[in-house]
């Protein structure tokens, strides 16, 4: 028997043998498949007809290790996740421009009604409106900045557009050719009532705006815009620094006027024809204000009487003799005034009184109190501006889903635009409202008593302070009997409610403040009185004892006795009662309401009409 070495020695031989023997298959092509022996015999031909791929040989440490990163299945990912992002990108932009556009129209939605314009105006000649006075009613909040140069430039291309025959102009006429009437004077006669109103709103606005960017210039060279106080050159010896971060100052020589200047305006605004009297009161009592506040007491004071002028050419006052065209007095015997002729004369006698022509306020201020006073009293506290009957809102439903649809089709309509005005040509209703100026007009009389009162004329003095005390206790008296205004209350009642609450609430400020100052001032002159009788006192008493010789061991003097109680004065006593009456009425000041609650008061507070 062979030993089991043996026999696997020649096992082994008989395996070489073979396999050193054995042909090689076919050159052909091979499926893609690892078969380690197969690879190891191949010859040379057989290596070059079958392709080698990386991912698909085996690892070997003598060949780097290399990957196929683009296969046809990743190239179909990568294809899908493209266009996936591409539409996904594309529905965010279309997303946040449709979130961006509705919100524009729900901003143009909240201007509209807060602003009304015409509706016979073009579109683009509304937004410019629109976006104008929002940027104008800045001008309130003391925490923003309104940009005057764009609300200017708003409003110029506005009046442009309403005088241009091809955009919204069609029918506007230019002005007779007088000598004295200012270039672009226009004849509107007509046009209709709404577009005249609407027209007029848009200059009486760009004079206001024209006022903030009065001697603007623009720099030649770089076209910008500059205050007049930085431009550097002979007419501004002392120009004021610029700004952090602004840009340097213009010489004056690069430099013209931007803006229309606020005369031309105003004078453009009284020589339009078509305008009612009512409107070219104001905008002659806008354009005396103008005047003022340049220092020109002169032409202030014609532009005042103008608008007298003119509020007495037109009036329902029956008996003749209504106003002394001297004195610029009311004559009693001949009825109640009109609305219009009240409101011109009290800027005339108030801007007399601030420059010092006491002797022609005073006379006016008392007629008007006496005509304010005589006009027909209303049973309702507050009366809306309404001017025709079928102005008048309808009245509220009785049941609540009637009021709840109708509360939705308010919110979705287009707002109506606001009725016209009262024309101001019969006498006003003595409402809250005429109470209140009723009490701004003695604030006004208990000031010029006051002011002008000799330190003698204690008498004087006395009256001015009654006066001063009749009209805080009116004023306060007033708003507490108007207190909130409804909450079902139709828009011109709202309206009216605020207009009579501001009108009492400023009215009551300046007369707690008046009277503080004249309660001081009396309070300190007679505390000065009192420390000079006093050593007058101890001086004739230091005297005596030095003379006779009697009590020289006392210390005599202002501090040898005990200290005097300066408080308990007539006039530290009342004071003391302004400052309480100060406290008690910063409630009524402040003017507070509370919030609304839930999302339906957050879509009124939005939408409301």
């Amino acid at each position: 028997m062979r030993p089991p070495r043996l026999i696997r020695l020649r096992l082994r031989l008989r395996l070489r043998l073979q396999h050193l023997l054995r042909q090689p298959p076919h050159p052909g092509p091979r499926h893609f498949t690892q078969n380690t022996v197969v690879r190891t015999t191949t010859t040379t031909t057989m290596t070059t007809t079958r392709p080698q791929l990386p991912f698909l040989s085996a690892p070997s440490a003598a060949r780097p290790h290399q990957f196929r990163y683009l296969t046809t299945e990743r190239r179909a990912w990568l294809h899908a996740e493209v266009r996936r992002g591409v539409k996904y990108t594309l529905y965010l932009w279309l997303a946040l421009a449709s979130a961006g556009g509705v919100t524009w129209v729900l901003y143009q939605e909240v201007l509209e009604r807060a602003h009304p314009t015409p509706r016979e105006w073009s579109f683009f000649t509304r937004f410019h409106l629109r976006t104008a006075l929002a940027e104008a009613e800045v001008a309130s909040d003391p925490n923003h900045l309104p940009d005057w140069v764009l609300a200017v430039q708003l409003l110029g291309a506005v009046v442009e557009r309403l005088e241009d025959p091809a955009i919204d102009g069609q029918g506007v006429r230019d002005g007779p050719g007088d000598s004295d009437r200012p270039d672009g004077a226009k004849d509107v006669s007509d046009m209709p009532e709404t577009w005249r109103r609407g027209y007029f709103e848009a200059l009486l606005a760009w004079a206001w705006a024209a006022e903030h960017v009065d001697g603007w210039v623009r720099d030649r060279t770089r076209n910008l815009a500059f205050r007049p106080e930085v431009v550097i050159g002979p007419s501004n010896p002392h120009p004021k620094p610029i700004p952090y971060g602004a840009q340097s100052p213009p010489r004056e020589q690069d430099c013209d006027p931007i803006f229309p200047s606020p005369n031309q305006i105003y004078l453009k605004m009284l020589y339009t024809e078509g305008l009612s009297v009512r409107q070219r009161m104001h905008a002659s009592l806008a354009y005396a204000n103008w005047l003022e506040y340049k220092g020109l007491a002169g032409p202030a004071d014609a532009a005042y009487e103008e608008a007298v002028r003119l509020a007495a050419s037109e009036t329902t006052a029956a008996g003749p003799g209504l106003l002394d065209d001297e004195t610029l007095t009311l004559n009693d015997a001949a009825g109640p005034p009109s609305a219009n002729l009240l409101t011109a004369l009290t800027a005339l006698a108030t801007s007399r009184a601030r420059h010092g022509d006491v002797d022609a306020a005073l006379p006016t201020l008392v007629s008007l109190l006496r005509a304010r006073r005589s006009l027909p009293a209303t049973a309702t506290p507050l009366a809306p501006p309404t001017s025709r009957a079928s102005d008048r809102p309808d009245p509220p439903p009785a049941d609540a889903l009637s009021r709840l649809r109708q509360r939705f089709l308010r919110l979705v309509r287009e707002p109506p635009y606001p009725p016209p005005p009262p024309p101001g040509t019969a006498p006003p209703a003595r409402d809250a409202k005429a109470l209140c100026d009723e009490a701004a007009l003695q604030l006004h009389i208990g000031e010029i008593l006051y002011a002008t009162a000799a330190p003698a004329r204690r008498r004087a003095r006395d009256e001015g302070l009654a006066w001063t005390r009749e009209a805080v206790d009116a004023a306060e008296e007033q708003l507490h009997r108007l207190g909130r205004a409804p909450a079902a209350a139709p828009p011109e009642v709202a309206a009216a409610h605020r207009a009579a609450r501001t009108a009492c609430r400023e009215c009551l400020a300046a007369g707690l403040g008046n009277w503080a100052a004249m309660v001081a001032r009396l309070a300190r002159q007679e505390e000065e009185e009192e420390e000079e009788e006093a050593q007058g006192r101890d001086g004739e008493a230091a005297g005596a004892a030095a003379w006779f010789g009697l009590w020289r061991g006392r210390a005599v003097g202002p501090g040898a006795g005990p200290q005097r109680d300066r408080s308990s004065g007539r006039w530290a006593a009342e004071e003391k009662v302004v400052l309480e009456r100060q406290r008690r009425a910063g409630e009524l000041l402040d003017g507070l309401e509370p919030p609304p609650r839930g999302f339906g008061a957050l879509a009124q507070s939005m939408f409301q009409a």
